[in-house]
């Protein structure tokens, strides 16, 4: 097909020729032609779920940008039949406003009311919304029936940016902090639990103690299956912990890693292996999900602060620091890829038999010599 640049100018010609050339390899990209008139935003959308489709994106990712999706449709309903070309900056802030102050504080499954530490709206939630929309919008701006794209100027950023110290803000003030147990009285609760004498109470028990002797987090530690243990020291060549260590294949940012097996660690795991029937290579180490209840109850019982099943990571972390262990360390350990930064930020724990400790160490004046009788 032959296309007049309507121009009898060659340096013009050369810059209309890079123009059209544009457009029409955007509309290889965007399923959409050139000029082929109004776009609207559904349209959009089903061509960037097309495009998410038949990426090369992890699926996390693809999960993210959907849940993107449906934040978008659920909080601006009327969006979806509405030109790009018509969609401006002030909208987008308009929305931004909305999507926070209408958020709705989230209930946990079959509890009776919402979280303690929820303000509705997360951080997360907000940067999932916008960085989809901004991605859909895109589509309009390659297929040139948006100029620029509206969700990317400077208003909305700074948009974002108050609303982002808007939620923290109101988070900080519900923030609860967390109780994490002296090692006497861990060691009481998990021989409680233990001895409770009703059903799952042994299984509860390892739970417990699994978590807080390697720091995993709940959904982490639940999937581990009996090929994640390393027994003997080297039986993987990119596992060199001395005493073994424990894989962890299922973990919060996707990226496998690995725990040392500590003595108590290594006594638990021999136990539970050898009160098992010939297990297989594929079976999960820890029989139950979850272990709230017993923990609640023991704390109760034994009339300590009640901790939670997130508070024997802590457990854990916090019990590294006071042994000496550097924080990048404890940090790798923990799954933290800021080298120690949140840890030391998060992890401020002191408990008190520590406190004394510590407190035992310290000499203001420094060593003095003792005086030479005359």
């Amino acid at each position: 097909k032959w296309l007049s640049l309507k121009t009898d100018i060659f340096e013009v010609a050369k810059f209309r020729l890079k123009d059209r050339m544009e457009q029409f390899d955007a509309a290889r990209v965007s399923g959409l032609q050139p000029d082929s008139g109004p776009l609207l935003f559904e349209r959009a959308l089903a061509i960037f779920q097309s495009q998410l489709q038949a990426s090369e994106l992890q699926p996390n990712t693809k999960a993210f940008y959907q849940m993107g999706v449906k934040l978008i449709t659920r909080s601006w309903p009327e969006i979806k039949t509405k030109d790009v070309a018509r969609i401006t900056t002030d909208d987008v802030v308009a929305w931004l406003q909305g999507f926070v102050d209408s958020a709705v504080p989230y209930v946990p499954p079959r509890a009776k009311s919402a979280a303690r530490n929820t303000t509705g709206a997360s951080v997360t939630t907000l940067k999932c919304a916008l960085g989809t929309l901004r991605q859909i919008l895109d589509v309009a701006v390659l297929s040139k029936h948006l100029s620029k794209n509206p969700a990317r100027q400077e208003a909305v950023i700074l948009k974002m940016r108050k609303q982002k110290k808007k939620i923290r803000r109101e988070r900080s003030k519900r923030r609860i902090e967390v109780n994490i147990p002296s090692r006497e009285d861990f060691a009481k609760l998990v021989e409680m639990v233990r001895k409770a004498g009703v059903s799952d109470c042994r299984a509860a028990a390892d739970f417990i103690e699994f978590i807080a002797y390697c720091g995993a987090r709940k959904n982490e530690a639940i999937n581990v299956q009996w090929r994640d243990i390393d027994f003997v020291v080297g039986a993987k060549p990119d596992i060199k912990f001395k005493g073994g260590a424990i894989h962890l294949r299922v973990t919060k940012s996707g990226e496998s890693r690995s725990v040392p097996m500590f003595g108590n660690m290594r006594t638990l795991l021999e136990r539970v292996k050898n009160e098992r029937v010939q297990p297989k290579q594929t079976d999960p180490v820890l029989l139950v999900k979850e272990a709230q209840g017993f923990i609640t109850s023991g704390c109760r019982k034994l009339g300590i602060p009640r901790f939670t099943t997130h508070g024997l990571r802590h457990y854990f972390g916090t019990t590294c620091l006071e042994q000496g262990v550097d924080a990048p360390t404890v940090a790798k350990w923990l799954g933290h890829s800021d080298n120690g930064a949140l840890l030391l930020r998060t992890y401020t724990h002191v408990r008190p038999d520590h406190e004394k400790l510590m407190i035992n160490k310290v000499d203001l004046a420094g060593p003095r010599d003792n005086p030479t009788p005359q």
